[in-house]
């Protein structure tokens, strides 16, 4: 679904984003003349196109002009040709007041099979060149003349009526001016003085920029200097960073202490501490058993999966069920443990039970006090569910974990203090005071022990002051000291703030397994093997002919019994499933215990001790979601923003290392293609946007792509998604904002281009923006294991369809073509980069602008618009990744 989801959007994108084309026709030839402007002194002899210096300059009669260019007609004047001919050899004119062929004068030039001058454009050097005798490196044909044309070294003309009999040509085509010199006007070269750069078709000398270096005679400045100051300036900054969070402890220290010192808060503090310890007894005074509690039932609860056979507990039960007509109830104030084999569905009885098997069909009846429910979702908002696997920010301390999750999921009426309140009573309910400034901790870095992070992980739900919490093998890798610490800690809490909890918990030890309240044994498939209290348990296997031997812990011989591995006095053939419905049938039989008539062995005295009001449903409900509503929109998407920039910096060496390997790519970049032509422009910017397109993708997949697992934990919770992913994108703004000027650094001073730098950082920030959001899409729908070879598939496609081989124009000749390289983010800002590039060529190149813009179709006033493109892409790419962030793996955000 996913994937159609994007192959119909991204196609959509391109049919749109093709639309908005090109005005040059691809392969279109440049037939104009170049010229400037004619002073009146050559009128006369100027071809007609060339437009007068000033509007006072004699306009030239039909009499005075020669024929055109084209035009060829008969008694032709002899005009340097081998035959009779109206058009002159390259480098001479027809001269009509002398009528003789003439070498083209300086400041102008003859092209071959013209008979009239052009004036040279600006930017260009045109001189005639001299006769000289020739040399031993002259040219075969000048040696055996004797005479050489210089400085260009070409072949004189030999003319029977000069003096010398040999004459050189004047310019026959106009040249740039040489790079490293300028030109004021098209006859005098001077050399670029130190302080200033000189590029090919200069006018004037070019001022150095700041922390540049330009020597006599630079085509182009060496701003090498000035990039590595902004390295290092870069660099102090981040260290900076890495060292105050690394030190995060001693630099609040400082801080506070300064504060002190500048603003006499000292007196105040003492009296703020007795008014916080005030505020605390109340609020635990406040926090006292809930009168409200929450009483589940269920009977025949079964699970099977969606392809299955459906069937109810009375047809015969198939391979497809999960698990199979389970009934109880979980009662406030009560932990109950659910245990088993491998497969005998614990998990699945707890996901089928808080709502989470999104993978099955459910069938059976639910219970709220008395009041059917289709299931526990309506009561989302006051549940909590801890996973077996410690999900949550390893980089964030114990009480920042506890406070972010405080202030996302506690409701919106309470005050930040009173959070900070919960957050203190979970820390000491769970014994995690001692550690609550002590990071997480991963595989890389050392934290809290295991049995502190599993802690942690129940006071993420337990700080949101649920009524009902469910636990998923909450002692599951923990030593028996660690576990009997987590169980001391759930049945303090069940007992004193009336919680209903259900755990599922993998063989304790003894003293684990007699401080449950009751406990529910499954069979493998899903089935009720036993549902009741400790003591209860061992009279109901003693009846069945299974007697405990000494020293043996109850909970490991009753797993064994349940695997058929104890053999029973009772030769009885029923399976152990089949003898608890035998055994609630005969208990049910004239009964009016309630608990017993759905199953449970619980005393109806216990209840009547808790004194616990009961409430009708409706009631509970409606108040809960009134109570309970959680934070809006901009109260969730501020935590968010919160905590995501302290992750970032937690992350500063991760950061450190992605702005290196950005300057490394530019620089590497740089090196290759030191001030690159602009036939070399093509490469040079596709290998770029492959660069920084890669960099910011990469980069970008641990946004989300690491941390796909929290956001599923936190959606089922019933945060707001949407906050959450915004917040995600404003944090990275300052990554996205800084890593082209880190990229551009080296790149920019060693390729010396002609473009301004700002027109390459905007593109270049709307490739960064664009791939961001790229990577984004692809952190959601890939794996982990698999986003980055999607990552390296997609930059490389969007690369081979730039623009550089094969062509637009050749792409363009299929609408497949069409829709794919408009969906490239390369092609984009190679047009871009290009155009800036281009139009800031001399008139006098631009022959050779113009083929290499017209090969693609290149308009050269295109700049803003694909600067646009780029950060559409970049929102399109956001929007996408948002909606494929809410509709896949939606049964895990249950």
């Amino acid at each position: 679904m996913a994937f159609r989801l994007v192959i119909i959007i991204w196609f959509i994108l391109g049919i749109s984003v093709s639309q908005v084309v090109y005005g040059e026709k691809c392969g279109d030839v440049f037939d104009e003349l170049l010229a400037s402007c004619c002073p009146a002194k050559y009128r006369d002899v100027c071809c007609p196109f060339a437009k007068p210096c000033s509007t006072s300059a004699v306009t030239p009669t039909l009499s005075m002009v020669t024929s055109s260019p084209t035009q060829r007609s008969g008694g032709k004047p002899f005009c340097m040709k081998p035959q009779n001919s109206s058009a002159c050899e390259a480098g001479f004119f027809f001269n009509k007041l002398s009528m003789k062929p003439e070498p083209c004068p300086k400041g102008f030039y003859c092209p071959q099979d013209q008979v009239c001058i052009i004036p040279c454009p600006t930017g260009a050097y045109c001189v005639r060149d001299k006769l000289v005798n020739a040399t031993k490196k002259s040219p075969q044909l000048c040696r055996e003349s004797g005479k050489c044309c210089s400085p260009s070294q070409s072949i004189p003309v030999f003319d029977p009526r000069a003096a010398s009999k040999y004459i050189c040509p004047g310019a026959h085509r106009p040249v740039p001016c040489p790079q490293g010199n300028f030109c004021p006007n098209v006859t005098i070269q001077k050399t670029c003085p130190g302080g200033y750069f000189c590029r090919n078709g200069s006018v004037e000398p070019q001022n150095c920029p700041i922390l540049s270096i330009c020597k006599k005679g630079s085509s182009a400045p060496v701003s090498a200097p000035g990039g590595v100051l902004l390295i290092l300036g870069i660099l102090v900054v981040m260290l900076l960073l890495l060292y105050c969070f690394d030190h995060e402890e001693q630099v609040m220290d400082l801080f506070e202490s300064y504060l002190t010192k500048r603003f006499s808060v000292k007196r105040s503090f003492g009296m703020q501490e007795s008014i916080r310890r005030n505020t605390m007894d109340k609020y635990r005074e406040e926090t006292e058993p809930k009168t409200q509690t929450i009483t589940i039932r269920y009977e025949n609860l079964s699970l099977s999966l969606k392809k299955g056979t459906r069937w109810s507990c009375k047809r015969i039960k198939t391979e497809k069920a999960l698990l199979q007509c389970v009934s109880g109830q979980l009662l406030p104030g009560e932990v109950t443990a659910v245990m088993g084999p491998s497969g005998s569905g614990k998990t699945t009885f707890l996901n089928t039970l808080s709502g989470k098997a999104h993978y099955g069909k459910r069938t059976g009846n639910i219970f709220i006090n008395d009041n059917p429910v289709q299931d526990l979702g309506v009561l989302r908002n006051i549940t909590g569910f801890v996973p077996q696997e410690d999900i949550m920010h390893r980089k964030l301390t114990v009480k920042e974990v506890l406070i972010y999750q405080a202030s996302l999921r506690l409701p919106s009426s309470i005050s930040k203090e009173e959070k900070k309140k919960k957050v203190k009573e979970v820390l000491d309910q769970l014994d995690l005071a001692q550690v609550k400034n002590t990071k997480i901790g991963d595989e890389e870095s050392r934290g809290i022990s295991g049995g502190e992070r599993k802690r942690v992980n129940i006071g993420m739900e337990l700080v949101t002051d649920p009524k009902l919490l469910f636990l998923d093998e909450p002692t599951s890798g923990l030593d028996s000291t660690s576990s009997l610490t987590v169980v001391d800690a759930l049945k303090a809490i069940a007992e004193e703030k009336k919680l209903t909890i259900v755990c599922v918990i993998h063989q304790p030890r003894y003293e684990i397994f007699s401080k449950f309240h009751k406990v529910l044994f499954l069979a493998p498939g899903g089935q009720t093997v036993f549902v009741g209290s400790v003591p209860e348990a061992e009279n109901y296997f003693e009846r069945l002919g299974f007697e405990k031997p000494d020293k043996v812990n109850p909970a490991d011989f009753y797993m064994d019994v349940i695997v058929r591995s104890c053999k029973s006095t009772d030769q009885s053939s029923s399976t152990l499933p089949e003898r608890w419905e035998q055994y609630i049938a005969e208990n049910n039989t004239g009964t009016v215990n309630a608990d017993r008539a759905d199953g449970s062995l619980a005393d109806p005295a216990a209840r009547d001790d808790d004194r616990i009001e009961q409430v009708s449903f409706r009631s509970t409900l409606g108040r809960q979601n009134k109570e309970r509503k959680m934070p809006n929109f901009l109260s969730q998407f501020l935590t968010f923003l919160r905590r995501e920039i302290r992750l970032q910096l937690r992350l500063s060496r991760s950061l450190l290392l992605d702005q290196f390997l950005v300057l490394l790519a530019g620089g590497t970049l740089g090196a290759l293609r030191r001030e690159a032509p602009l036939d070399e422009f093509f490469t040079l910017v596709t290998l770029s946007s492959l660069a920084i397109g890669l960099t910011a993708m990469l980069s970008a997949l641990r946004c989300f792509g690491s941390t796909r697992t929290i956001f599923w934990r936190e959606a089922a919770a019933g945060v707001n998604r949407i906050s959450y992913f915004v917040a995600v994108n404003v944090a990275q703004i300052p990554v996205i904002l800084i890593t082209p000027v880190v990229y551009l650094s080296l790149l920019y001073p060693l390729i010396a281009p002609r473009a301004k730098f700002t027109f390459h950082y905007t593109a270049t920030l709307g490739v960064q923006f664009a791939c961001t959001g790229v990577g984004y899409c692809i952190s959601v729908i890939f794996s982990p294991k698999n986003s980055q070879m999607a990552s390296v598939t997609f930059a490389l496609i969007s690369s081979l369809v730039a623009g550089s081989s094969p062509t637009l124009c050749k792409l363009a000749q299929s609408t497949f073509g069409k829709v794919i390289y408009s969906l490239s983010y390369c092609r984009w800002y190679l047009e871009a980069l290009f155009e800036k590039e281009a139009i800031r060529y001399p008139d006098v190149m631009g022959p050779y602008v113009h083929r290499l813009s017209t090969r693609n179709g290149y308009t050269l006033d295109y700049y803003n618009s694909c600067v646009a493109v780029l950060f559409a892409m970049g929102f399109a790419y956001r929007v996408l990744a948002l909606l494929l962030m809410l509709i896949t793996n939606r049964g895990k955000q249950k």
